[in-house]
């Protein structure tokens, strides 16, 4: 993993630590968006600066293998005049230019194949961040979701545990149950212990009514007595 892709896990490690515990979700995914966003633009920065320098070498090699051409042209062209000994020096020249450029050669090679994998890198984290863009509205909904779960939940727990309420009705409903049977209990007493027994037979005597048969069998009976 290069260190670019560290940067952006590390990054996206905290976006995440983040969403554990927002509550505006859609606030904060907005910022990590812009946090990403950032990380992207400085590692552009930093590769855009190792591109120059890779293009740099390539100037230099490039150049390198130019002289050590220019230089052995002036050695065949001396070589032709006769001057063997001029070639030579030509020669020598060229071959320093030769040397350097297999250095630069080496060097080059390395640092394109740096800089194409780091493009290869920002594709991939540009990538990603399209794929978070699109799943912002389906994250903030998961947690939204949950925090709604959790309150009902929360709220289950508290009915449950809570029975101060059903307590009290219980011994409001046990007490006008008792007060009902106190109440008919003071009648019954009432009518036991209230006034004179006697009068009262009497005042039962003068408000009680007969049917006919009932007379009959009461005349019959005063006959047979009497």
């Amino acid at each position: 993993m290069s260190v670019f892709r560290r940067i952006f896990k590390v990054g996206e490690a905290k976006m995440n630590k983040i969403v554990d515990g927002i509550e505006k979700p859609e606030l904060m995914l907005d910022q990590a968006i812009r946090d990403k966003e950032k990380q992207i633009s400085d590692v552009k920065k930093s590769v855009m600066s190792v591109i120059a320098t890779e293009r740099q070498t390539k100037a230099m090699l490039d150049n390198e293998k130019a002289e050590q051409k220019n230089w052995e042209r002036k050695a065949e062209a001396a070589l032709k005049a006769g001057k063997e000994d001029l070639a030579v020096k030509a020669l020598n020249r060229a071959s320093e230019h030769e040397s350097k450029a297999k250095s630069l050669q080496a060097t080059w090679q390395s640092q394109r194949a740096n800089v194409d994998q780091l493009k290869q890198e920002i594709v991939k984290i540009e990538n990603e961040l399209s794929e978070f863009r699109r799943n912002k509205d389906f994250i903030i909904a998961q947690a939204k979701t949950a925090e709604v779960k959790k309150q009902i939940y929360e709220a289950k727990a508290k009915i449950k545990n809570d029975k101060s309420a059903d307590d009290l009705m219980a011994r409001m409903k046990a007490k006008a149950e008792r007060a009902s049977v106190e109440a008919d209990a003071a009648q019954e007493m009432a009518d036991v212990v209230g006034g004179d027994s006697l009068e009262k037979e009497f005042e039962g005597l003068g408000t009680t009514t007969a049917s006919a048969d009932v007379q009959a069998k009461l005349a019959a009976m005063k006959s047979k007595i009497g």
